[in-house]
């Protein structure tokens, strides 16, 4: 027995010397140069790659086998000499254990490729270079097998035992990989790119750590990104498995912030790439950052996000089982979706919800916060929707919006490559004025401030110029068609109700086919146009107003109560052409008319002062009782208006007992009106205890009416007193100079003349009084 295991040692010492002779041998005698013609046929006819050994290979011995191949680099097929090779290193060495050779495995102590310089290339029509590499490699592949036997062979003897992977490092420093992307116009390199994995074996576990710094032109971007891992590797079905993912990495964005770095991380507990099913598995891939930007300064803005889906490129299809997108207490959206034909005619779909978030504030921290009459607008806005959409255009459906409490619901459609916006909804109560900008007021201007006011002044006409350019070049880019139905609106202080409204129209020529609402128990009815696409925007506009009750209507937009009742029919055609720095206003054109049936100036009776001043200059008294308002029969007018001024020639107010006829015109560009009215006493049964002579009956009381649009109405009118003197000189002629004069000389010396006094002062009274009697000398 001790001489069998002798026997037994002997052998297996013998075998252990002939190995290691063996091993000797080959990397005495050997040259490993001379394999140098046989490694770039084996890589041209497994890869197409032209391999270029341009620096020595060499053997190493104990403790380790190994090799080490300086400077090579691989061309693609018909690349030229001139271009950067595909894939170049400056040094790689591989080294082998050698204890297990012994017992036929094949065991990698540890890998090393330094100076590793990858050029990839996205052409015009976005192939990319690599691609012929896959396709070279795919066809070998596929290629059918020397052996058309299938049957499994058995493991009988050591040499025939299946390698295991058992490989004790990878190191890869001072990599560089350059991106050029024509098709984008857009360039990307990575350098100092490094990575480090130990105990690397098949299906266990390993430590894997990678890093590099990033260089992007489109965008203009520099950073770094780090990243580390449990990962395992399933070489016989091409599985491989990230555990415990964490990513994290700090970008430049000059278009963002030019002094402040984006921070971001990403941590997954488990990301799986099946090669061969070209299924890529991704579990709560969870994302956090901090966004800065110019206009927000501090503190940084927010953002996470987290993600768990699958997608199939085999299948050409993509799940998001769920995902959800967050800032803060800003902003939750949350969702999923799927997609399918990735690679070509995508088409996708899914659910989205946005919790209730202040907008407002997200608004306000981008700059892009509108002034709004409602401090507390915006504060609570939010949306859900079924979507599906391609490449180009994306669908909601089953859309309901919440803004404000405003309750909206319907579908719509958004262009994700080009404006477009398309949308049918309709809600309950929305108050516009909420949103509209705050009514302007005309804060006392301090002493010393001029230049700062002029310095504001300017920077908010640039800022208002810039919004307008971009608002114009949207509208000329957009694709509409818009249908809005509302319970109620509220705008401008009116109250409309039961509002439809449709708008439609592309490449900045718009219609508004209807616009109808019930209006203070009338209605509303316009249609409209508008053309951006020239250098100037042209609009025209066509309302019509039908028994609209007038009273409540001034309350609620003029805040007065007291000017008319009635019912209002108004009808206008209007048209304008302007560009940037012009006022529409300004260029208005078109014809208007209207006309108030039943109606009443409220708090002045304008029958009972004439008719009372009538008697008066008669000689009479009246003891009638007369009301606090001016009812009248008719008051209507026609306008025709050119370059922003509203001419008028036919104004008519039928009272009792007075006629009001005018005359004149507004002009908006200017912001100023000048008109003239005459009030004519006639005797009529609505006079009752004040009769009209012939001769007062004909005497007009003239008014001229002018002035700053902007003051107030009380400041336009006074009595012309020209145009009355010619009235009375007129009348005088016809009908008995000296007559006349005696009549009024009685009147202005009594009771009228105290009333003159009375309402227009002593000295203007009697000025006023002196200027009549001379009118008969």
């Amino acid at each position: 027995m001790k001489a069998l295991f002798r026997i037994v040692l002997a052998a297996m010492g013998v075998l252990g010397l002939l190995a290691v002779a063996v091993v000797i041998y080959a990397t005495t005698f050997l040259d490993p140069n001379d394999l140098k013609p046989r490694l770039a046929d084996a890589v041209r006819e497994r890869t197409g790659l032209e391999l270029s050994l341009n620096g020595p290979l060499s053997w190493t011995f104990y403790p380790r086998i190994g090799v080490t191949v300086e400077d090579a680099s691989a061309r693609l097929p018909d690349q030229s000499d001139d271009d950067a090779p595909f894939a170049a290193f400056n040094q790689a060495e591989a080294r082998l254990r050698f204890a297990p050779l012994l017992s036929g495995n094949i065991e990698v102590d540890g890998f090393t490729l330094d100076g590793l310089r990858l050029n990839l290339e996205r052409d015009e029509q976005g192939r990319g270079n690599w691609e012929t590499l896959i396709d070279t490699v795919a066809h070998q592949e596929n290629a059918p097998a020397a052996s058309t036997s299938r049957r499994p062979q058995r493991v009988t003897t050591a040499g025939e035992r299946p390698l295991t992977m058992d490989v004790a490092s990878v190191q890869v420093t001072d990599g560089r990989v350059h991106f050029d992307d024509r098709q984008h116009d857009r360039e990307i390199a990575l350098s100092s790119l490094a990575l480090l994995a130990s105990n690397v074996t098949s299906g266990d576990a390993f430590p894997l750590e990678l890093s590099f710094a990033v260089e992007s032109s489109q965008p203009e971007m520099t950073g770094n990104v780090s990243l580390k891992s449990q990962a395992s590797l399933d070489l016989n079905d091409a599985v491989y498995t990230l555990n415990g993912l964490a990513l994290k990495g700090a970008a430049r964005l000059p278009a963002l912030d030019s002094a402040r770095d984006q921070n971001f991380s990403l941590n997954a507990p488990r990301l799986v790439a099946d090669l061969n099913q070209q299924r890529y598995t991704f579990e709560k891939a969870a994302f956090d950052g901090a966004l800065h930007l110019s206009s927000l300064g501090e503190p940084a803005l927010p953002l996470g996000g987290e993600i768990s889906g699958e997608v199939s490129l085999r299948d050409d299809h993509a799940v998001l089982t769920e995902f959800a997108l967050s800032s803060g207490q800003l902003l939750r959206l949350t969702g999923s979706g799927e997609a399918d034909q990735l690679s070509d005619d995508l088409h996708w779909q899914g659910q989205v919800e946005m919790a209730p978030a202040d907008l407002r504030s997200w608004l306000e921290r981008l700059g892009q916060l509108p002034a709004t009459a409602d401090a507390q607008a915006l504060q609570r806005v939010g949306f859900s929707s079924r979507v599906e959409g391609d490449r180009h255009v994306a669908r909601l459906t089953d859309l309901a919006i919440d803004v404000d409490g405003t309750a909206l619901e319907g579908e719509a459609s958004l262009g994700l490559e080009a404006p477009l916006l398309h949308a049918d909804l309709e809600g309950s109560t929305l108050d516009l004025d909420r949103y509209l900008p705050p009514k302007a007021t005309q804060p006392p201007q301090a002493e010393g401030t001029p230049q700062v006011r002029e310095s504001e002044t300017a920077q908010t006409t640039g800022q208002k110029a810039s919004s307008s350019e971009n608002a114009r070049a949207l509208a000329r880019a957009l694709d509409l068609a818009l249908a809005l139905r509302l319970e109620a609106l509220r705008v401008r202080g009116i109250q409309l109700e039961n509002v439809t409204l449709k708008a439609q129209g592309r490449e900045g020529r718009y219609r508004l086919p209807e616009l109808a609402a019930e209006l203070y128990d009338g209605t509303l009815r316009a249609s409209g146009t508008m053309n951006v696409a020239a250098s100037s925007t042209a609009l025209s506009f066509e309302p019509r107003l039908a028994d609209v009750a007038l009273q409540p209507l001034l309350r609620d937009a003029l805040d007065r109560d007291n000017l008319f009742r009635g019912t209002l029919n108004a009808r206008a055609t209007l048209s304008s052409s302007f560009d940037n720095n012009a006022s529409p206003l300004a260029h208005l054109d078109g014809k208007a008319a209207f006309e108030i049936a039943d109606g009443a100036m409220m708090g002045i009776n304008l029958p009972g002062q004439l008719c009372t001043t009538a008697a008066m200059l008669q000689g009479n008294s009246t003891s009638h009782e007369w009301g606090s308002d001016t009812g009248f029969d008719e008051f209507a007018a026609t306008f025709d208006i050119v370059d922003g001024v509203i001419k008028n020639d036919d104004l008519k107010v039928a009272l009792p007992g007075i006629d009001i006829t005018g005359n004149g015109q507004i002009d908006l560009g200017a912001q100023n009106l000048d008109m003239a009215l005459a009030a004519r006493l006639v005797d009529t049964a609505d006079t009752q205890g004040c009769p009209v002579s012939n001769t007062l009956s004909r005497i007009p009381l003239p008014l001229h009416c002018s002035g700053d649009l902007k003051d107030a109405p009380a400041q336009w009118c006074r009595f012309d007193t020209g145009a009355f003197r010619a009235i009375l000189q007129k009348t005088a002629a016809n009908e008995g100079q000296e007559k006349l004069r005696e009549h009024l000389d009685r009147q202005l010396e009594g009771r009228l003349g105290q009333r003159i006094e009375e309402k227009l002062g002593e000295d203007s009274g009697s000025n006023l009084r002196n200027a009549i009697k001379g009118l008969f000398q």
